[in-house]
């Protein structure tokens, strides 16, 4: 179906937030995504005229829906996005993905922790992931360590302003330029030692964030089965 490109935001130093209408009332999941391909290219690009975008909004907010995305020089299809004059139209389809915040699954276990570790414009799903656990009353607990390579860290007002107003929701930031690269230790030192072991942890960012995260948990003795992730490429 279309979508109509309603508002568009600066949220840092090259990244974008995109809101759009779409033609008719949609349905998906907190973490879901969807394909949207532009009626054309300005600027060439040789993997085509269509990506997949996190919803970085949640499922409780209004019809008109938001993506999050760095703004690359050598990404033909993200300049002509970002170019695109507000009413412009796209092509979507969707949802998909599997890492979800499925309200059900969590309902069961309702003192689990649940941990978030994100690397750069990997915030995406738990900005909808957050908003959708305050928005519906959930009170699930929620830890969200944001890693980014610089001190502009996405959504971080928001963010700031729901973790004051509610207490089951933690977050840290940690710039790496100035701290380093997150690992083991500073995890360790984050997350009390009592939710080490008994939490959920969610991964996402990119590849070689994950890579770094896994093999930290790994350290950590943190079990596979405890532990969902998804590599954001190509963004």
């Amino acid at each position: 179906m279309k979508a109509k490109l309603v508002k568009k935001t600066t949220e840092a130093k090259g990244t974008v937030s995109f809101f759009f209408e779409p033609e008719r009332q949609t349905s998906f999941l907190p973490g879901q995504y969807y394909y949207f391909t532009l009626p054309k290219l300005d600027y060439p690009d040789s993997r085509g005229a269509t990506r997949h975008f996190t919803i970085a909004s949640s499922p409780t907010e209004s019809k008109i829906f938001q993506i999050t995305t760095r703004i690359r020089e050598e990404s033909g299809y993200k300049k002509t996005l970002n170019a695109l004059p507000i009413g412009s139209e796209l092509e979507i389809e969707g949802p998909n993905g599997t890492l979800i915040l499925d309200e059900k699954t969590i309902s069961q276990e309702p003192k689990t922790n649940h941990i978030f570790l994100v690397g750069g414009i990997g915030i995406t799903p738990f900005r909808s992931f957050i908003k959708y656990n305050v928005d519906r009353g959930l009170k699930i607990p929620m830890f969200l360590i944001y890693s980014n390579n610089n001190a502009e860290f996405v959504y971080k007002k928001e963010l700031d302003q729901i973790a004051k107003a509610n207490d089951y929701i933690k977050i840290a930031y940690f710039d790496s330029s100035h701290s380093g690269h997150l690992d083991e230790k500073r995890i360790k030192d984050l997350v009390p030692s009592a939710y080490l072991l008994s939490s959920t942890w969610w991964l996402v960012g990119p590849p070689p964030f994950i890579d770094a995260m896994e093999v930290a948990l790994e350290k950590l003795k943190i079990e596979s089965n405890q532990i969902r992730s998804e590599k954001f490429t190509g963004y």
